[in-house]
């Protein structure tokens, strides 16, 4: 009897990478001069690269299947000259394109608007890599139940 199990997993262990979901492509693109806003965008690079979900776009870009484009804008919000490069807002929209079994026309399904630190920039990308999870639920299956709660 071990010997059939050991079998089966010698078998099985080998295959079980093959079922593994394709990770969706997604590009980023920065408007803005802030160093906060620079410092956010390569905190979200990263949470990218270490995701189960999505992947960066390669330069040439992805031809076909579901992708993402990503859009941040960032601003410094400082009233005067002391308090610049503390504080930024930033804007993020994403598109969709590449939908299965649809014509691929860009689909705006995601803004928000954020206020961040230098101390808050990395934690907030990773929120908002889960809530990209959670608003691309809820716009897929176009219900309020059933899909993780956006945090930002």
């Amino acid at each position: 009897m071990k010997r059939l199990l050991v079998v089966a997993l010698a078998l099985v262990v080998p295959f079980a990478g093959m079922a593994q979901e394709r990770k969706t492509a997604v590009s980023v693109t920065h408007k803005g001069q802030d160093q906060i806003g620079s410092l956010f965008v390569a905190a979200f690079n990263q949470e990218l690269l270490h995701s189960a979900r999505y992947e960066p776009m390669a330069s040439e870009g992805a031809k076909n299947g579901l992708r993402f484009y990503v859009d941040i804008t960032t601003v410094d919000v400082a009233t005067d000259v002391p308090k610049r490069g503390q504080n930024s807002a930033i804007s993020v929209v994403i598109e969709e394109m590449g939908f299965p079994n649809s014509f691929p026309v860009p689909d705006m399904w995601y803004h928000k608007l954020v206020i961040v630190d230098r101390k808050t920039a990395e934690k907030v990308a990773k929120e908002l890599l889960g809530d990209l999870d959670a608003a691309w639920c809820n716009h897929i299956t176009n219900s309020v139940g059933g899909c993780p709660k956006e945090n930002l």
